[in-house]
């Protein structure tokens, strides 16, 4: 088990607002020392350099979004494949919209999409691979009428864009909206949509000839 130290936990999470904020290029180890009110060899001492220290954060932002909302964190007891997508996308819009340290992840991969770093690859492997798995799984075992894999990619795809559009469009939303963030009430209104209009889809779907 690591221990954290209290330099070593200031330095980390003054990265991650600095790193969300500014992105990695922007970002410089003096303003992330001069926020966790550290010495700049803190970093080096700690996480060695600039690109471990950014690695260090995308894990730390990740477990913290990944335990306040897991994706499997709202389904009931038997569920249909409707849960399963109401379960993510409440998942993925909680994490996005919220304003605590939970809301650091979705505000890194906005910056890391702009302007991808190798952290992208690890990223990928790390969080996009198993969340994708979860919705593959979902889609495959659950469908009421057996897809194709290339159905069920693009069923997969098309989820995953729907959620990912609430986080790329925020600068949108609060110039046409006047807000950024949404109320409980709509996250779980807008989770219920994506759930509802991406069976839709699947039926849709599942109704077609394979090509």
């Amino acid at each position: 088990m690591s221990v954290s130290y209290p330099t070593q936990q200031r330095v980390l999470q003054a990265a991650c607002r600095v790193f969300a904020e500014k992105g990695y290029r922007d970002a410089t180890i003096a303003e992330i020392c001069e926020a966790a009110e550290a010495n700049i060899a803190a970093v080096n001492y700690y996480f060695g350099d600039k690109e471990s220290l950014y690695d260090a954060v995308w894990n730390h932002a990740f477990e913290i979004s990944k335990l306040a909302y897991p994706i499997d964190g709202s389904l009931p007891e038997n569920p249909t494949l409707e849960d399963y997508l109401y379960s993510y996308a409440c998942a993925m819009l909680h994490r996005i919209f919220s304003e605590t340290e939970t809301g650091i992840f979705a505000r890194l991969l906005h910056r890391e999409m702009a302007a991808p770093t190798l952290a992208l690859d690890h990223i990928s492997k790390k969080v996009f691979h198993p969340q994708s798995l979860f919705l593959l799984e979902a889609l495959t075992k659950n469908s009421e009428t057996p897809m194709t894999p290339e159905q069920i990619r693009l069923c997969m795809f098309s989820v995953i864009g729907m959620c990912a559009f609430y986080n790329f469009s925020r600068p949108m939303r609060e110039r046409f909206m006047g807000c950024s963030t949404m109320s409980e009430e709509e996250i779980e209104q807008t989770a219920r949509h994506i759930a509802l209009f991406s069976m839709g889809g699947v039926n849709a779907v599942t109704k077609e000839q394979p090509i």
